[in-house]
């Protein structure tokens, strides 16, 4: 009988107990459920400052010699073509030839070659320019199979501190209208996502100037 009633003894404290840790909990937690979810948009356009050029070309024969005497005067003449255009050879880099032999017995060519060249610079202007004029190469000889240019915005880091700056800015103007018009007053950020850097085009016609974009996402308490 006694260790029946010693049961029911604990097992009413641990009951109080619990209660009490519920409604502490339960407390603590409509007072994190007053906040609001807000975004803060920012954004520029802004000019690219690298470009990457990306020029290709393919050479087939049935005679190696005569393979790499015409990947020479190609890749001889877009070089030139480049440097008259002002670029530095030190702009102009060639990667690894890439030959592979066909053994289809009713191929035409037996050797195959594939070229590329690519230009990395800051001259965006220049490389915008002298694109224009690639149908020179035509005349010299050589023909591409590819001609693709890249535009970069590499010092994203100057602009951040404002953009996140505006962003929050944006923020928090949404927030305080929204506790303005419930009947609140705002308090303090209790989460934060600066969000992420978004880089892309702004139109296709001019790909050298990208619209950088970034949206927040943050919490505010509410009073």
């Amino acid at each position: 009988m006694d260790n029946i009633k010693n049961n029911l003894w604990i097992l009413g404290v641990a009951s109080l107990i619990f209660s009490i840790v519920f409604f502490v909990s339960a407390h603590n937690f409509s007072k994190q459920g007053s906040f609001v979810e807000v975004k803060g948009l920012s954004e520029r356009i802004v000019k690219a400052d690298v470009a990457i050029w990306t020029m290709n070309f393919e050479v087939k024969s049935n005679n190696i010699d005569s393979l790499y005497a015409d990947i020479e005067k190609n890749t001889s003449a877009i070089n030139t073509f480049l440097q008259e255009k002002g670029f530095e050879a030190s702009e102009i880099n060639v990667a690894p030839v890439n030959i592979y032999q066909d053994t289809y017995r009713d191929a035409l060519f037996r050797y195959n070659s594939n070229t590329q060249l690519s230009v990395y610079t800051k001259k965006v202007d220049l490389v915008r320019s002298a694109s224009k004029d690639t149908l020179l190469l035509v005349k010299r000889g050589v023909t591409l199979n590819q001609n693709s240019i890249e535009f970069q915005f590499s010092d994203i880091n100057s602009i951040k501190p404002e953009m996140l700056a505006e962003a929050i800015k944006n923020a928090k103007a949404s927030a305080e209208q929204f506790a303005e018009e419930s009947g609140s007053s705002l308090g303090g950020i209790s989460r934060g996502n600066q969000g992420v850097f978004d880089i892309t085009d702004k139109d296709p016609g001019s790909p050298e100037y990208k619209k950088i974009r970034v949206v927040s996402s943050l919490r505010f308490l509410l009073k």
